[in-house]
C-alpha cells in the first residue's frame, strides 16, 4: 500500500517537472516567434533609464520617505514651513528640503541645476520640482523632466512617457527590473537584448494559439504558476493533462482506501466467524458431558432416600448446577445460531410469579414491584441472566435498598433495577468500559447491553438514585398491552 502511494507521488512530481520544462521551452519559442520588423515601437533600455531615473518611475517614491530622515528634524522643518520663521534645523540630512522651503518662503528662484543635482524626491513623497512648480507654475516647462512621471502632464499618445504613465504599479516595477515580458497600454513589451520591442495584441494572440499557451496580466493577490514581469503564463493542453492526472491519482487513492477498508472489514468478519466456529464446537462438545452429568444426577435422585442427610444440601446444589449448565448450553447454541437475528422466545405464564421466585433466590433482599401481572413471550435464560447481573451489581456496588420494578404496557416490558447510589447518565460510558471500571462491572454491563440489543431492546442509566432501565418489546396475552 505504501509503495503504491510512493509510486503515485513520484509520478505526480514527474508530471509537474515535465510540465514546467515544457512550458519554459514554449515560452522561449513564443518570444522568438516575434520578429523585430513586426514591432510598432522600439525603446532602448538605457535611454529609458537615462530619461526616467528609477526614483521618477517607482510608485514607492510618491509615498512619504520619513524613514530616510531624522523624524524630529522633519517635524521642526514642517513647523518652519508653516510660519516661514526659524530657528531652522541644522542637520545636513535635511539640507535639501530646507533649501526648498526657504526658497519658497522667501521667493528665491532656484536654478534648474539645483533640481538636477538634488535627490529629486521630497521627504513627504513626490518630487521637489512638483512642489516648486505649485508656487511657480511658469517654471513647469523647465522643471518637468525632474518630476515623477505621475506628476507630469499626460504625454502624447504613442510616446514613451504616455506608455509609462498608463502602466500600473506592477508593470512599472517590471520595467525597472528589466523583465522579459510586460503587458501595458494594450501592447506586449518583449525584451530582446538591451531593447524593448512593442507588439500589437492581435499578433500576441496569434502566437499564443500557435504554441498552445495562455498569458494574462498579473494582479496583486493572483496565484501564478509561472510569472515574468507582470505576465502570468499558462499552458492550455498540459494544464488539462495535469488536471486529468491529478483526478486519476485521487481516484486511484480513493479506490485503494476503499479496498483497504473492505479488506479490513472482511478480515474481521472472517476472524469473528472463526471464533464463532470454535464456540460452536465447544458448545457441541460440552453437551455430551452435561448430558452425562444429568444422568448421574438422575441416578442420585432415584437413590435420594438412601443418601445421608448431610449430603442433601450438596445434592441440591449439584442438581441446580446441572440445570444451569444445561440451560447455558442450550442458550449458547441459540445465541450462536441466531447470528444477527433475535433470540428464540418462549411464554412465561406469569411474569410476577417468575420474578418473585428469582427475588427470593438472591442472597440479599430485593424489593419487587410490578404494575400488573401478564404472560409475556421472551428469551427466559438471557433476560434472567441480565436481571441477575444488574441485581448482583446493585448488591456489590450500590446502596440498600435494592428495588426491582417492572412495568408491562403497550407491548413493552420495562424493567428497572434501583439502588440508593449516586450514579447518573453521565457515568454510563465509563461504567460499561470493560476492565476500566470496578472489577467485572464494566464487562458485565457490556454483556447485558449486548444481550438486550439482541432482544431488540435498549438499556439506559438514570439517576440519582442509580437506576438501570431495560426496555424490551414483548408479546403478551393481556389485550391492553
Amino acid at each position: 500500500m505504501i509503495d503504491k502511494r510512493l509510486l503515485f507521488s513520484l509520478l505526480l512530481m514527474t508530471s509537474f517537472s515535465s510540465h514546467a520544462v515544457s512550458l519554459a521551452t514554449k515560452i522561449d519559442s513564443f518570444k522568438k516567434a516575434f520578429k523585430k520588423e513586426q514591432a510598432v515601437e522600439i525603446y532602448d533600455i538605457r535611454l529609458i533609464q537615462k530619461e526616467y531615473p528609477t526614483v521618477l518611475l517607482s510608485p514607492d517614491t510618491l509615498l512619504p520617505q520619513t524613514a530616510s530622515y531624522p523624524y524630529s528634524q522633519l517635524q521642526q522643518l514642517y513647523r518652519n514651513a508653516q510660519t516661514c520663521t526659524g530657528p531652522w534645523p541644522v542637520s545636513p540630512l535635511v539640507g535639501e528640503p530646507l533649501v526648498l522651503i526657504r526658497a519658497l518662503c522667501k521667493g528665491i528662484k532656484l536654478p534648474t541645476s539645483w533640481f538636477a543635482r538634488s535627490g529629486m524626491i521630497h521627504p513627504g513623497g513626490g518630487s521637489y520640482a512638483y512642489r516648486y512648480v505649485q508656487i511657480h507654475p511658469n517654471r513647469l516647462g523647465q522643471l518637468e523632466p525632474y518630476m515623477h512621471i505621475k506628476e507630469r502632464t499626460l504625454g502624447a499618445e504613442g510616446t514613451l512617457l504616455h506608455h509609462l504613465q498608463e502602466m500600473d504599479d506592477t508593470a512599472i516595477r517590471a520595467i525597472i527590473s528589466g523583465s522579459d515580458t510586460i503587458i501595458a497600454d494594450k501592447l506586449l513589451w518583449i525584451r530582446k537584448g538591451s531593447r524593448y520591442y512593442l507588439y500589437p495584441m492581435n499578433l500576441k494572440q496569434k502566437n499564443l494559439d500557435k504554441f498552445e499557451l495562455d498569458m494574462v496580466e498579473f494582479k496583486e493577490g493572483d496565484n501564478c504558476y509561472v510569472r515574468n514581469g507582470n505576465v502570468c503564463w499558462q499552458e492550455e493542453s498540459n494544464s488539462k493533462t495535469l488536471s486529468y492526472i491529478v483526478l486519476f491519482l485521487v481516484f486511484v487513492n480513493l479506490c485503494l482506501a476503499v479496498g483497504w477498508g473492505i479488506s479490513q472489514w472482511n478480515g474481521k468478519r472472517r476472524e469473528m466467524k472463526s471464533r464463532m466456529l470454535v464456540l460452536q464446537i465447544l458448545t457441541h462438545e460440552l453437551r455430551t458431558p452435561i448430558a452425562s452429568l444429568g444422568l448421574t444426577v438422575e441416578g442420585f435422585r432415584r437413590q435420594f432416600e438412601s443418601l445421608p442427610e448431610s449430603l442433601y444440601d450438596e445434592f441440591r446444589r449439584l442438581c441446580e448446577d446441572s440445570r444451569r449448565l444445561r440451560q447455558l448450553a442450550e442458550a449458547s447454541k441459540d445465541y450462536l445460531q441466531s447470528d444477527d437475528k433475535g433470540f428464540a422466545t418462549e411464554w412465561i405464564p406469569s411474569v410476577e410469579e417468575w420474578l418473585s421466585y428469582r427475588c427470593m433466590e438472591y442472597s440479599q433482599p430485593v424489593q419487587f414491584k410490578i404494575n400488573k401481572d401478564s404472560a409475556i413471550k421472551v428469551n427466559i435464560y438471557w433476560l434472567g441472566n441480565c436481571i441477575d447481573n444488574l441485581i448482583s451489581n446493585a448488591h456489590k456496588y450500590g446502596i440498600q435498598p435494592v428495588i426491582l420494578s417492572v412495568t408491562v404496557e403497550n407491548k413493552n416490558l420495562k424493567i428497572e433495577v434501583i439502588d440508593g447510589g449516586q450514579l447518573t447518565k453521565a457515568n454510563w460510558k465509563e461504567l460499561k468500559t470493560p476492565f476500566v471500571s470496578k472489577a467485572g462491572l464494566g464487562l458485565g454491563l457490556t454483556i447485558v447491553e449486548s444481550m438486550i440489543k439482541r432482544m431488540g431492546g435498549t438499556m439506559t442509566l438514570q439517576g440519582p438514585p442509580t437506576t438501570f432501565i431495560l426496555e424490551i418489546p414483548c408479546e403478551t396475552d393481556n389485550p391492553t398491552c
